[in-house]
């Protein structure tokens, strides 16, 4: 009778394996867009339209230009960090491009800024036709909370373009960019780290987050990118905004919904 009973003993007292966490809906706007089939997905059109402060995304054409005008030959080069301490650590040294679009270096793009100069950097918003191409104001901010303007489906559009070969811009500025854009384990940051995988199906994932605070939309979280497999080629647009965000929510919210649609798997670890 005891012996009988042990089996049903052992299944009262073992854990069940604890299921996996199903993804979360996305809190704000996602837009996916499939290179090859051109087929767009977007879980709320109306939002996904809207435009916004570009803030840090705003990194990806500013470096493109960078390079075409010739302000940053050598993406590797160095450049001396100006000595004033800011709130985050990362910034408060010296910068390549290459660094300073991983670590998000304000600094270093606003310096650039000044040397492209507004005449250029209007010229080259128009040829990228980005967002409403508006510069005017402070030279050195003017991606972080107004005039410039962009839509997640608008970002998505410029990315599509950038990894279709379309913008009017040099192979090697191009490649050059793309290959910075690249989450890897060894040019992930702290914040960015889950973009890494490893993915099951050897996804490659390249993006660039970016924040700030507007009156009109609060918080503003975004993280645009790219992500290449064996399954296909997609860009795509994470935007939320709000009050109060924390850390780098719209690549989270990105995360669980890639994985939603399938476009990311993540492996499976043996225990």
């Amino acid at each position: 009778m005891i012996r009988a009973l042990i089996p049903t003993l052992l299944l009262l007292t073992t854990p069940a394996l604890a299921e996996p966490t199903p993804p979360q809906k996305h809190p704000g706007c996602f837009v996916l867009l499939d290179l090859k089939t051109g087929e767009l997905k977007r879980n709320d059109a109306k939002r996904c339209e809207k435009r916004t402060a570009p803030a840090s995304t705003f990194k990806v054409p500013h470096a493109l230009i960078a390079l075409e005008t010739g302000v940053v030959k050598d993406p590797a080069a160095m450049r001396k960090w100006d000595g004033q301490k800011r709130s985050i650590s990362d910034w408060n040294r010296d910068h390549s491009l290459e660094s300073a679009i991983r670590y998000s270096a304000l600094w270093f793009f606003q310096g650039t800024a000044k040397e492209i100069g507004r005449e250029r950097m209007k010229d080259w918003l128009h040829r990228f036709n980005y967002g409403n191409e508006d510069i005017s104001g402070e030279l050195t901010a003017f991606w972080l909370e107004k005039p410039l303007r962009i839509s997640p489906e608008e970002q998505v559009r410029f990315l599509a373009k950038l990894y279709r070969n379309e913008l009017p811009v040099s192979e090697g500025t191009r490649e050059t960019v793309k290959r910075m854009l690249e989450y890897t384990p060894k040019t992930v940051t702290e914040r960015t780290k889950r973009m890494a995988g490893p993915w099951s199906t050897g996804a490659v994932v390249s993006g660039k987050t970016g924040s700030t605070h507007t009156k009109e939309d609060g918080d503003v979280s975004w993280l645009v990118g790219h992500v290449r497999s064996p399954k296909g080629e997609y860009v795509f647009a994470s935007l939320v905004t709000g009050e109060h965000h924390e850390g780098p929510v719209a690549l989270h919210a990105a995360a669980d919904e890639l994985q939603r649609l399938g476009v990311l798997e993540e492996q499976d670890h043996p225990y």
